[in-house]
């Protein structure tokens, strides 16, 4: 204290200065903290969807799950590689972009370029992701012609599901899956 007293700073102001850094230092480490348990929670979700959802006879030996864009999961998704589903083991792959997407059989968008096309409602541009279920956290996802969008309402991570999409997609989905999520897009009721 006496060094701050020589260089002009009061204790009250020092006891003030303390208190600020710390608030922001806690309150940074809370939204670090509730951001890492969101992910961890689309992370589970990312590997029910493979018990609750279905493929056409998966080809190739692996199921891949592919992350386009940033990778906010960091090492989450890593530990699934330990897993299999159909009998093929899991392998994760990331993608800076979706034109470098080829045989995944999940895939992940997140900050991506894919754009909703604003001259075709409800359309959203995913190339060639036939029999991929497309997944995204990003606003209005499954409203936009992706399948499955995560939506934070009330603090707490939802499932949009665009049931429409996902059935012309040739995949299936279990009534399970459905029942825990908020049906979108048109024909919400089929």
């Amino acid at each position: 204290m006496v060094l701050f007293v020589k260089d002009g700073l009061s204790t009250p102001l020092f006891v003030a200065v303390t208190r600020f850094v710390l608030l922001i230092s806690l309150t940074v480490g809370i939204a670090r903290a509730e951001e890492s348990l969101e992910y961890k929670i689309k992370a589970a979700y990312l590997y029910n969807f493979t018990k609750f959802i279905t493929w056409p006879a998966l080809q190739g030996t692996t199921f891949n799950i592919c992350l386009v864009g940033g990778d906010p999961f960091q090492d989450l998704l890593d530990s699934l590689e330990a897993k299999t589903v159909q009998d093929k083991p899991i392998r994760i792959f990331r993608y800076d972009n979706i034109k470098q997407v080829k045989n995944c059989q999940l895939v992940y968008l997140d900050n991506t370029d894919i754009r909703i096309n604003e001259a075709i409602p409800n359309a959203l541009l995913v190339a060639n992701l036939s029999n991929s279920l497309t997944v995204s956290s990003q606003p209005f996802f499954a409203e936009s012609g992706g399948m499955i969008g995560f939506a934070l309402e009330q603090e707490k991570v939802k499932l949009h599901i665009n049931l429409k999409v996902l059935k012309q997609s040739g995949l299936g989905i279990s009534a399970k899956l459905i029942e825990v999520s908020t049906v979108v897009g048109e024909d919400e009721h089929e």
